[in-house]
């Protein structure tokens, strides 16, 4: 699954007729400009034809100065997100403002359909100063070898006791993507999960015990290492095992299953379920934000339907926009499939949907703090 620019849309009209093909749309996206420009518009997006977030691959046509257009075959129901660049992220589609537009998306629906976007001006291309920082202390392990798999760099945040409290032993929560989760220069777009903001406030408020959070960067094969695949197996057993005896035997760590936690978001989602399943002996449960248990063909929890019920406890979430409108029938199918096999709710398994929420790290930072409290809350 890629990562995609998650912002919401400010202008779409449709326009509907019949269709000729009944598994197939034609859609026609038409660009307004309040200012004529001298360079190729590009659409972007989520699909091939969109060119894959590559913002210079797939040009519109121009109709006359203010008008350019592009039309394409559209599968039904499938959701699409798309943006407007001139052939690099450096100059985006803008509001009247000079701020970058957000994505625009939709559900292809059973009729042909035209979709119009004004566009006031362009960004200028001058680089975003990225805010935020590091909260607290870490460590970073450069290029951790993981057999079999691309070597990738390792996050560790330590407590704000660690260097003082020197007998002192410590939970552990360890993170897919994690150049996403603590430090917003790290991160693909900016904007980081905050888990050391969130995790220091809560420490200094007395509400939560103080952890150690290990964070596993992600490499391009993401989809791969984060998936049912044989690569994804390596992957889960390099963390659960090869990962873990690393972090206990370099920081004092509370080794046992009660105190070791697994959490992602989106693919990351579906391998902190599938690690906490498959290693139930070494992890407490999983926090698993906007998962994709289900999506296009893909349908992991068939593989778990015949399964006992694990001693974990679960935490799975979902918002109501953008990707997420695609997860939801995986999140719901997974929660029936759990029940069945006798997780009680708010009980060993926390089921929670933010329908205003949408696919981004920021979204999921909003959510972050009670998951966490569910774990590792101060008695």
């Amino acid at each position: 699954m890629k990562n995609y620019y998650i912002l919401p849309f400010l202008f779409i009209l449709f326009f509907s007729c019949n269709s000729s093909n009944k598994d197939e749309i034609t859609v026609t996206w038409k660009v307004e400009l309040n200012h004529p420009t001298d360079k190729i518009i590009h659409i972007v997006g989520n699909q091939e034809y969109l060119g894959y977030w590559n913002p210079s691959v797939v040009t519109m046509k121009k109709v006359d100065e203010l008008h350019w257009e592009f039309t394409h075959s559209v599968e039904k129901g499938k959701l699409i997100e798309f943006k407007y660049a001139l052939g690099d992220w450096k100059f985006q589609a803008a509001d009247g403002n000079g701020v970058e537009k957000q994505n625009e998306e939709f559900i292809a629906p059973n009729n042909d359909t035209t979709i119009v976007t004004h566009i006031q001006q362009w960004t200028t291309g001058e680089e975003k100063k990225i805010q935020g920082q590091i909260t607290g202390h870490v460590k970073y392990h450069k290029k951790f070898h993981y057999d079999g798999l691309i070597d990738r760099d390792i996050i560790v945040w330590l407590p704000p006791s660690y260097n003082t409290k020197t007998d002192k032993r410590y939970p552990v929560l360890y993170m897919h993507d994690g150049q996403n989760i603590i430090d917003p220069k790290t991160s693909s777009f900016g904007v980081d999960w905050q888990v050391d903001e969130t995790v220091d406030s809560l420490i200094q408020a007395n509400q939560l015990e103080e952890i150690i959070i290990v964070g596993s960067y992600c490499t391009q094969d993401r989809t791969d290492d984060y998936g049912d695949t044989e690569k994804g197996k390596l992957y889960r057993k390099s963390l659960a095992v090869d990962l873990k005896k690393f972090i206990d035997d370099n920081y004092r760590t509370k080794t046992d299953k009660q105190n070791t936690l697994v959490a992602g978001s989106s693919m990351g989602g579906l391998v902190s379920f599938m690690i906490a399943w498959e290693y139930p002996d070494v992890f407490k449960g999983a926090i698993c934000m906007s998962p994709a248990f289900k999506y296009e063909e893909f349908d992991y929890i068939n593989s778990i339907i015949n399964d006992p019920k694990k001693d974990l406890v679960l935490y799975i979430d979902n918002g109501g926009k953008q990707v997420d409108i695609v997860l939801q029938p995986g999140v719901e199918k997974m929660e029936k499939v759990l029940l069945n096999k006798g997780y009680k709710l708010n009980k060993d398994l926390f089921v929670v949907v933010d329908k205003q929420a949408r696919h981004s790290e920021g979204d999921w930072a909003k959510r972050f703090p009670k998951a966490i409290e569910i774990f590792f809350k101060k008695q």
